[in-house]
């Protein structure tokens, strides 16, 4: 810092000296040329010597001017992604707000102190810049944490108040990104509970009518777990989020009363290295991916057993079902609503998704997610 500085007052003297230097020049010049008496050829001299010196000092400095590594452009996508993040995760605030001003300033030295602080500030001598980490879980929260940058470019510059004027600004946007996500999430999940409201007020109470009219025991089976299945879904949708592993649980309890009126066997088997949250939108899509597939080898495999395994570990949740039907050649299959259907709800997750034949008979498919703690919170993607 200190060389740094020294560098900086040295250049500033050496402007002083020529701008000096070149007065005294242009004074002699001015005096023997034109009809001008002292004081008027000093003050010309003077004048065309401070343009002369205004022009030549941005070049001169330009290793101290405050020019960041990132492009606007970037810095927004950078921010954008924060913010996904950050919602998410809000502990993480501090570490992905310095790393993007780690990108835009590449500071010599930073660091995340435990303390508060106010607006952003470059201090006195412009070698250190301190950043306010806002609480982003509670609108208008106080910083309770600080980050400290200094030196930028390496050394090469030190900082000012514009650099200070435009953490803020970054700092404030992350701010009402986040803000304005969680009021997202909020009408969402306000439209979800009038939602499930509506099925269970009328279409609820239509199939109870329609069961108790029902003709025949058959009959009167089928509406009451399709009530079962309507239940389910307005508890899936009233919940903000839910445990994997009691997801996992409603999965099997729904599979094994389908497969059972079906006549066919299921083999249920779940491996966790641990348990998870998942969002709504996981939920729901994973929900319709295993009633879909279900659906599809009671109707079209003629199969006498099913096979379903769930299995969760670094990140990577991968869920397998395979019957011993007489399904053959996957890849010739035609991609209808149901088949089209849970490619696009695994695509939208972030996931992949495959048939295969195994032997001596039946088909298996195979839904991967590499990094479900991404997929498992966040918005669906377009397919």
């Amino acid at each position: 810092m200190v060389s740094l500085t020294r560098s900086l007052w040295l250049r500033e003297s050496a402007l002083l000296a020529v701008a000096a230097a070149v007065t005294a020049s242009l004074d002699r010049l001015l005096s023997g040329a034109l009809p001008l008496g002292q004081p008027g050829s000093m003050l010309i001299a003077l004048l065309l010597a401070l343009l002369l010196c205004a022009g030549a000092r941005p070049w001169l400095l330009e290793p101290f001017r405050s020019e960041g590594a990132l492009s606007m452009e970037q810095m927004f996508d950078r921010l954008y992604r924060m913010t996904r993040d950050v919602e998410s995760h809000p502990e993480r605030a501090p570490a992905c707000l310095l790393a993007l001003l780690r990108e835009l300033f590449e500071p010599l030295e930073a660091a995340v102190l435990p303390r508060p602080g106010g607006p952003s500030t470059a201090s006195g001598d412009g070698s250190t810049l301190r950043v306010p980490v806002p609480d982003l879980t509670r609108p208008g929260g106080p910083a309770g944490q600080t980050l400290e940058l200094r030196l930028a470019q390496q050394g090469r510059r030190l900082f000012n108040r514009e650099d200070a004027r435009l953490a803020d600004r970054i700092v404030e946007q992350l701010r009402r990104a986040v803000a304005f996500d969680h009021a997202v999430e909020r009408g969402r999940c306000e439209e979800r509970v009038r939602l499930a409201q509506d099925l269970h007020d009328d279409i609820g109470a239509r199939l109870l009518t329609l069961m108790y009219q029902a003709q025949s025991p058959e009959h009167e089976d089928y509406i009451r777990h399709t009530l079962q299945d309507l239940k389910t879904l307005t508890r899936g949708l009233v919940a903000s989020s839910h445990r994997l592993s009691d997801a996992a649980g409603e999965w099997k309890a729904d599979l094994q009363q389908r497969l059972q009126l079906a006549h066919v066997g299921l083999d249920w088997q779940i491996h966790f290295e641990q348990d998870a949250e998942l969002g709504v939108v996981a939920w729901s899509g994973l929900t319709r991916v295993l009633r879909e597939l279900v659906s599809n080898t009671i109707a079209h495999s003629r199969a006498t057993q099913v096979w379903a395994t769930l299995r969760l570990e670094n990140d990577r949740l991968e869920i397998t079902v395979r019957d011993d039907g007489i399904g053959r050649n996957p890849k010739a299959w035609s991609q209808g609503l149901g088949l089209g259907g849970i490619h696009k709800r695994v695509r939208q997750l972030g996931g992949e998704v495959e048939w295969c034949e195994v032997q001596p008979r039946g088909i298996e498919c195979r839904v991967l997610f590499s990094n479900w703690s991404q997929a498992a919170n966040a918005a669906p993607r377009q397919a």
